[in-house]
């Protein structure tokens, strides 16, 4: 945390402009083809699944949930911390037990920085699959990134990993040994495997356990086929080779465009 230094060098401590690699991305529509992963592995943790079930209309539309969500947490990229307090006081009141009876907090840091973490591997998931496969050093970069938009929140940020592959084996680990499956995550199933009301309305239908870690599809006994597979290769290389030759306000959500206005395009390298 920032906690002990001067204005001045909190603030620097939390910039991300043009420069940076997650500003080019995080607004970049294709994330939106990569955000029901983060949809079913949020649904799948006991603590996020309770407050989704006790503090919002359960079941609802969950692709109506997670447009604000994405839209809010997107926004901490491209403005400042206190878009980022904003965030974290509409998680001050979420709290109760989990199924198991467990007690949580959605400001816990274990719960919060999940949250947070499963937007950061659909990030990279995102940027692999429908841009190009980040080098080692641009992924650390992006990551390093990435936990500056999550001190932007203002919470402890003691569950960090350090790098991005403390990360991995972090995510690998919470996959492993936290998530479960749950009644919330049946109820919403079929909206998050089928996202026919979200952004990418062209992601091929039934192609979402592709894009789920393996760990997870075995958890929720999802099966995927080597024609799967290959379905979901040939739409992803029709994103890439599409993706640049359409105009700014379909390739960036409306705050990214804002920002670049403002501030200047990412010009990352």
């Amino acid at each position: 945390m920032t906690s002990g230094l001067d204005d001045a060098s909190a603030q620097t401590s939390l910039y991300l402009g043009p420069e940076s690699l997650l500003w080019r991305y995080a607004g970049d529509r294709r994330y939106g083809l990569a955000i029901p992963r983060a949809a079913a592995l949020q649904m799948l943790h006991p603590a996020i699944a309770a407050a989704a079930e006790q503090h919002s209309r359960f079941p609802g539309p969950l692709w109506a949930q997670q447009a604000r969500i994405v839209r809010q947490t997107i926004g901490v990229v491209y403005q400042d911390a206190e878009a980022g307090a904003r965030v974290r006081r509409l998680h001050e009141e979420i709290r109760g037990h989990d199924g198991q009876g467990r007690r949580y907090h959605s400001l816990s840091p274990d719960v919060f920085f999940w949250e947070h973490a499963t937007f950061v591997d659909a990030l990279m998931t995102a940027v692999d699959l429908f841009d190009r496969p980040l080098s080692g050093e641009e992924r650390e970069r992006l990551y390093q990134e990435t936990c500056i938009w999550y001190r932007r929140y203002g919470l402890s940020d003691r569950v960090v990993p350090p790098d991005y592959g403390s990360f991995v084996d972090y995510f690998d680990a919470v996959c492993k040994q936290v998530l479960e499956l749950n009644s919330v995550f049946d109820a919403y199933s079929e909206q998050i495997l089928r996202p026919d009301a979200w952004l990418p309305r062209l992601l091929p239908a039934g192609l979402v356990p592709v894009l789920l870690p393996q760990p997870v599809r075995q958890l929720a006994g999802l099966a995927v086929s080597s024609a799967d597979e290959r379905k979901f290769g040939r739409f992803a290389r029709t994103v890439r080779l599409s993706w640049p030759v359409l105009p700014s306000s379909l390739r960036y959500f409306p705050v990214a465009r804002k920002a670049f206005d403002q501030q200047g395009p990412p010009h990352a390298r």
